[in-house]
Parts: C-alpha cells; sequence; structure tokens
C-alpha cells in the first residue's frame, strides 16, 4: 500500500487566474477614464467659449457684469478640467502614479457635486410625464435650452463612468480594506477619527432631515423670497440632498460602530459621497448663495445655520476619512501579512510532518 503524506496542502489557485482578473479590471478603468475625459469635453468647451467671450446658448445676462461671468465661467472650467486630469491619469498603465490622497480629495468633492445632478436631472426630466413643469425649458431667459441637456447629459455620463474608474483604482490599492466586514473596519479605526466620524453623522441626519422636510413641502426656516424659488424642480434636489445625507449618516454609523459582518466598501461608499454632497450643494453652494443674496434678499438665520452645519459635516467626514481610513488600511495589510506568514509556516510545518510520516 502506499504511503499518503500527511498534512498535505490544499491545491493553490493558478497565479494566472488573479493576474487575469487584474488585467480586465485595469482594461476596464481605462476605458472608464477615456469616456469620462470624453464626457467632460461638451462643459469644458462651452466654459472656455464664453470665458473668451463668445455668447453660444445665451440668452440674457440679466445685468450679470461681464468681469462676473468670466470669473465664474473659469472657476468652473478649472473645476471640470480637475475631473479631466483625474480621468486622464486613470487611464495610464498600472494606475495613477501618485498618492492616493491626491486623487481621494478632488473625487470626494467631485462625487458629491455630481452624484446630486445624477440623480435629480432624470427626476426633473420625468416630471412632464406626470403633469409637472419641464425642467429643460429656461423660464428667465438665461440660457437656451439646449445648453442645460448638453451640459446636465454630459455631468450624467462623466459623474458614472468616473467614479466607476475611481472605484475600480480603489479596489486594485485598497481591496483588502475595501473588502474587510464592517466590525473588523471598526475595530481598526482610531478613536480621533471614530469620534469626528460620529459627529459628522449626527450632523448630516440632522440636516439631511431638514432638506427632506423642506423637499415635502415644510416652510420653516425659509425666507419668502425662498420658498418662492422652491418649485417642483428645486424640491426635488431638496429631496436628493436629503436622501444622500441621511445615507451618508447610516453609512457612517455603520462603518464605525462595525453594525455587520458585510464588506465596508458600502458603507464607506455612501458616506464618502453623503458627505461630500451635503459639503458641495449645501456647505459650499447654500454657503455662496446667502452671501450673493445678502444684499437684497437676507437669507434666514436657520438656513445659514444648516448650511454651517452642512459645511462642518463635510470638513469632519473629510478629516476622519483622511485620517482613518489611512491607520485602517495600515492595520489591514499589517493583519494580512502576518496571516499570510502564518499560512506560509503551517504549510512548511504541514510539509515536513507529511516527509517524517513518509519515511519507512
Amino acid at each position: 500500500m502506499t504511503d499518503t503524506p500527511l498534512g498535505t496542502a490544499p491545491a493553490a489557485v493558478p497565479a494566472t487566474v488573479p493576474a487575469r482578473a487584474g488585467a480586465r479590471r485595469e482594461a476596464l478603468r481605462r476605458r472608464l477614464g477615456l469616456a469620462a475625459m470624453v464626457a467632460c469635453l461638451p462643459y469644458l468647451t462651452l466654459k472656455l467659449l464664453w470665458v473668451l467671450g463668445a455668447d453660444v446658448g445665451v440668452v440674457d445676462l440679466h445685468g450679470t457684469g461681464r468681469g462676473t461671468w468670466v470669473a465664474v465661467n473659469l472657476v468652473t472650467f478649472l473645476m471640470d478640467a480637475t475631473a479631466a486630469l483625474i480621468a486622464y491619469l486613470l487611464t495610464r498603465p498600472g494606475g495613477p502614479r501618485v498618492r492616493t490622497w491626491l486623487l481621494a480629495l478632488p473625487m470626494w468633492m467631485a462625487s458629491g457635486l455630481l452624484s446630486v445632478i445624477m440623480l435629480a436631472v432624470p427626476l426633473g426630466a420625468a416630471q412632464p410625464l406626470f403633469g409637472g413643469p419641464n425642467p429643460f425649458r429656461d423660464q428667465d431667459g438665461f440660457l437656451e435650452p439646449w445648453v442645460y441637456g448638453v451640459v446636465y447629459g454630459g455631468f450624467i455620463v462623466e459623474g458614472a463612468v468616473l467614479m466607476g474608474a475611481f472605484g475600480l483604482y480603489l479596489h486594485d490599492r485598497h481591496g483588502p480594506l475595501l473588502h474587510a466586514p464592517a466590525t473588523a473596519f471598526a475595530r481598526r479605526l482610531p478613536a480621533p477619527a471614530r469620534t469626528a466620524a460620529l459627529a459628522a453623522a449626527g450632523l448630516l441626519a440632522a440636516t439631511g432631515a431638514v432638506h427632506l422636510a423642506w423637499a415635502c413641502g415644510a416652510r420653516f426656516g425659509l425666507t419668502a423670497e425662498r420658498l418662492a424659488e422652491l418649485d417642483g424642480t428645486a424640491r426635488l434636489t431638496q429631496g436628493v440632498q436629503g436622501v444622500l445625507a441621511l445615507a451618508a449618516a447610516v453609512g457612517t454609523v455603520v462603518a464605525v460602530r462595525g453594525l455587520t459582518r458585510a464588506r465596508v466598501r458600502l458603507p464607506l461608499a455612501a458616506a464618502c459621497v453623503g458627505s461630500a454632497a451635503a459639503f458641495g450643494w449645501g456647505g459650499l453652494l447654500g454657503d455662496l448663495g446667502a452671501l450673493a443674496r445678502n444684499a437684497q434678499h437676507p437669507s434666514s438665520a436657520f438656513m445659514i445655520a444648516v448650511y454651517a452645519a452642512e459645511t462642518a459635516a463635510g470638513l469632519l467626514a473629510l478629516g476622519a476619512g483622511l485620517t482613518g481610513l489611512p491607520a485602517a488600511n495600515r492595520s489591514t495589510v499589517g493583519e494580512a501579512s502576518e496571516a499570510g506568514e502564518a499560512d506560509e509556516a503551517g504549510g512548511a510545518a504541514g510539509a515536513g510532518a507529511g516527509e517524517g510520516a513518509g519515511r519507512p
């Protein structure tokens, strides 16, 4: 009878299998990055034409000074040019050769600004099907209707493919962290980052509830001028902001408290996109809008408090992410390395035992 060695290790997965999967992900990431670059072109072209003095698609500036018009368009041109640059970097073989946070910071902001458009615009476009107003028909004669379709259509495509490409990049760079269960992630998160994240979750829950209330017709805290601006499309946008803020609050608590053994990537994605949307649409754009309207139509103290809370929530979430995620990632990599060394030691011991058992 032939002796069978004891402790024989199970057959290993061929090295070519993960290599092929990685190659497919890289090819898809590069294609999505290229698509994002193309999606940026209509908006960048319009903005560049407007900066250079052309009035393509413009009906009436309604008293906006030429200097203000050029400055605003130049800033927004540079913002989308940054998104195009990130898309280009994501097309590079092997991924961008830069630190992750240099991409994560502008991507966080872009995901927040684009996610609201990606959700609110299709919902708004469906309003005429149910007897509602057409959001692409300009009511005040500022821009030609086709401009809205071109710009927002480009934003929707840009957001989808850009976030998809960045997600694949993160999978390749930080797969072990994103695939870890939320319970393990919570243990690895430093206490200061956990405290900041929970504070952000509280602010996001409160401001998200306010936006949902405004979307449903509540009038508290709003000035007469702001109430007059809240048509069906504006209420849809308020509702999307509220849903994203509440999703961010829930995702943050689930990830930080480790409330599930499911992978942490979905709660983290909700926390990232929702906090960025609150900071971008509520905090940044809300604060700027309040300043712009302050001379003739000042915002109420309650509105300013909501915008300030969203700004604080975004900054707290961003700080928690920039400090907590690298620490959690280092801990994950260290545990994975120790586990790998233990597996190798166990395999070697098993092989030695098998050889000993096979000797006469």
